[in-house]
C-alpha cells in the first residue's frame, strides 16, 4: 500500500503516512494526509479517555464531598488510587507525544500550503504553558487564593495577563486553523517539491 496516496479518502493509507512521518517536521503534507491523521490521533485519544473512565478518581474511602472545596489539590492527590496515578502519568506522557506528532503534521501541512510554521510553534508552546499553569494552579490553589486576596494589584495584573494571553492565543489559533484549511501550493516551494498530489 502506498503511504502517500492520491485518493483523498484513503484513511488507512493516510494514517500510515502520518505514523511513518511521526516526528518529521520537514517536507509537506496534503490536506487529506493531515486531516485523516488528525482523526486517527483523536480516536486514539478517545480510547485513552474511555480507559481512564474505568479508574475511580475519588475512591469511597476518600470521602469526596463538598467539604473538599478549598482543599489544595496536592492534598486531594494523596487520596487518589495508585492505579489512577499511574494512568494519569502514562496518559499525560502519551498525550504529549501525540501532541508533538500532531504539531509535526501541522507544520508539514502549513509548508504544503506555502506558509511558515512559526505561528503554529508559538500557539503550541502557549498551549503547553497554559495547560501547565492550570495544573500548577490546581496543586497550589490555596496559595494562589491567598496571594490574590491579599493584594488587589497582583490580582488585577494576573487577571489582565491571563485575559491578554487567552485572547492572543485564540486569534493566533484561528489564523493557524485557516492556514491549515488552505489548499496545497501547486508548485515547488521552499519546503519541498510539488508532486501533483490531491490537496
Amino acid at each position: 500500500m502506498k503511504t502517500s496516496p492520491d485518493s483523498p479518502s484513503d484513511f488507512v493509507a493516510h494514517a500510515k503516512y502520518g505514523f511513518t512521518h511521526f516526528l518529521t517536521f520537514r517536507g509537506r503534507s496534503t490536506r487529506p494526509q493531515f486531516w485523516w491523521y488528525c482523526l486517527c490521533l483523536w480516536l486514539i485519544n478517545a480510547v485513552l479517555n474511555m480507559l481512564g473512565k474505568s479508574f475511580v478518581i475519588f475512591p469511597p474511602e476518600a470521602g469526596a464531598t463538598v467539604e473538599w472545596i478549598g482543599v489544595p489539590f496536592r492534598s486531594i492527590w494523596s487520596f487518589f488510587p495508585v492505579a489512577f496515578k499511574v494512568y494519569l502519568v502514562a496518559s499525560t506522557i502519551i498525550g504529549l507525544v501525540l501532541f508533538i506528532s500532531a504539531l509535526a503534521a501541522a507544520v508539514r501541512r502549513l509548508h504544503d500550503a506555502g506558509y511558515s510554521a512559526t505561528l503554529a510553534y508559538i500557539v503550541s508552546i502557549g498551549s503547553i504553558l497554559m495547560t501547565a499553569s492550570f495544573y500548577l494552579l490546581l496543586f497550589f490553589t490555596s496559595d494562589v487564593v491567598h496571594l490574590v486576596t491579599e493584594n488587589e494589584t497582583t490580582a488585577a495584573v494576573l487577571s489582565a495577563a491571563a485575559l491578554l494571553a487567552s485572547v492572543s492565543m485564540l486569534v493566533m489559533g484561528i489564523i493557524v486553523l485557516v492556514r491549515l484549511i488552505m489548499p496545497s501550493e501547486l508548485r515547488d516551494n521552499a519546503y519541498g517539491p510539488y508532486v501533483g498530489r490531491e490537496n
